[in-house]
């Protein structure tokens, strides 16, 4: 666990390193904007892993860290290798990707901390489990907007071109959506092969 977090220190380090101009790497858009993104899912984890460890006294899985840090990689690489520029499915691929581990992630957290609480008379294991499902799904869609948004005020600020065209933000939200849907299928199997009520302990 402490290795993933290292991992996830490292990215952090070099970004900010770059936006503070002590590395003078180039980038396809801001530096700024990998950071920004990769301060806020690490705090996030992290709050996400104290939490966990003094609810359950147990911690969370080393591999949250692991795959919310390859994730943001994706970003870093596409803009740091102008990978946006050069494949043209890039972009597609990324945002499929990383929705489907913010859906994952998201899960995680209310399974680990909410199912328990759903315990009303008709809404049974598998119920608590499919409202765990739709307001991970919900919230992963949410924090894709987000992102939109957050692209577009970089624009507004650093006057670069992160939004891209009108359809590339619809685009982008499309491959959001479709990543959030495979990421829903892959937990639906895991918890019918498992068939246990905390899928992911």
């Amino acid at each position: 666990m402490n290795f993933a977090r290292a991992l996830f220190a490292t990215l952090i380090v070099f970004e900010l390193l770059n936006v503070l101009k002590i590395l003078r790497l180039n980038t396809q858009f801001t530096w700024v904007g990998l950071l920004i993104t990769s301060i806020f899912c690490f705090v996030f984890v992290e709050v996400v892993a104290y939490k966990y460890k003094k609810q359950k006294n147990n911690y969370l899985h080393w591999s949250v860290w692991f795959l919310v840090a390859f994730g943001l990689s994706l970003d870093v690489f596409g803009d740091f290798f102008y990978f946006y520029d050069k494949l043209s499915w890039w972009d597609q691929f990324a945002h499929f990707f990383a929705s489907g581990i913010v859906n994952f992630t998201v899960f995680v957290v209310i399974s680990a901390f909410f199912v328990e609480g759903f315990r009303y008379n008709l809404l049974m294991k598998t119920g608590r489990f499919n409202l765990a499902l739709l307001i991970s799904s919900t919230s992963a869609m949410s924090l894709s907007a987000l992102y939109e948004i957050e692209e577009y005020a970089e624009d507004l600020i650093f006057h670069t071109n992160r939004l891209g065209s009108g359809t590339d933000t619809a685009n982008d939200l499309l491959f959001n959506f479709f990543g959030i849907v495979v990421s829903v299928i892959i937990i639906k199997i895991i918890y019918h092969l498992t068939e246990k009520e905390e899928v992911f302990e």
